[in-house]
């Protein structure tokens, strides 16, 4: 059997792989795609130092409430680095590759990135779990969803030259245009809404709930939102929303860190 480098977007999904491999008797080497497309700007996502993308982040961690700057940045820079060279460096190599994806926006975006940067002589291959597996959020679908055994029936399928130079295109179109939040329409295209696309949904949710946990008002949109919208950039978004005194945060006492309770101003 030939054996192909798997890449996949998180954590989760890269544990179901390699689950997965043990269940199969395989050995494929797995990696992880760590950043998430779906948000902020594109221009220098793909390369090994990408200072833009890397401020982005910075800037949405630092309104996590857990986050305390002097224990986690520098962390979580070295991580997000260690993770991009990783993928790079794997990109440049000529052995197989199959990308694992859902039919969500950060997936679609990084099949593209891939495509766009792996040399021709690579063969690709991409396993795409829409609509072949029971589990999905309001039919978005994602790997990570997915319990290894039903990834065991689905078989890659190679990306033709054609496909490879249209998922070129579109990441080198994306890169200059995507600075905001991105879903998927009704149409199954990559639509990028402003970065405050959320905030009135936020503070909908806060006035219902109010006074209320912020992460129990995060989880409930996470929940209800059909577009897989990330704890993270809800967080931010709450945050922002606080800085412009629209909402006021309450601290919550316990023996570890608590998410602050939420209010609107």
């Amino acid at each position: 059997m030939t054996h192909s480098r798997y890449i996949a977007w998180g954590d989760s999904a890269v544990g179901n792989l390699k689950q997965l491999n043990k269940l199969t008797g395989q050995s494929h080497a797995i990696i992880a795609v760590l950043d998430d497309f779906r948000m902020g700007p594109l221009s220098d996502a793909d390369q090994l130092s990408p200072t833009l993308r890397t401020d982005w982040w910075k800037a949405v961690w630092s309104a996590q409430w857990w986050y305390n700057e002097a224990e986690y940045e520098a962390e979580l820079v070295a991580y997000f680095a260690e993770s991009q060279h990783h993928l790079l460096s794997a990109l440049a190599t000529p052995e197989p590759i199959t990308i694992w994806i859902g039919n969500n926006a950060h997936d679609r975006l990084m099949l593209a990135m891939i495509a766009s940067l792996t040399p021709e002589q690579t063969p690709l291959s991409i396993v795409d779990v829409t609509g072949h597996v029971p589990y999905h959020h309001e039919g978005q679908y994602a790997v990570a969803m997915c319990p290894p055994e039903s990834l065991m029936p689905l078989a890659p399928r190679p990306l033709s030259d054609t496909e490879r130079t249209e998922l070129g295109q579109l990441w080198a179109d994306w890169k200059s245009k995507g600075l905001g939040w991105r879903e998927i329409d009704a149409d199954g295209r990559i639509v990028d809404y402003p970065l405050d696309h959320l905030d009135a949904v936020l503070l909908a949710k806060t006035a219902e709930l109010s006074p209320q946990s912020s992460s129990r008002v995060v989880g409930e949109i996470m929940g209800q939102h059909p577009g897989m919208v990330p704890d993270s950039f809800l967080f931010w978004r709450l945050e922002l929303l606080r800085q412009a005194g629209r909402v006021v945060f309450t601290p919550r006492q316990g023996p570890a860190p608590q998410a602050p309770t939420v209010t609107l101003a």
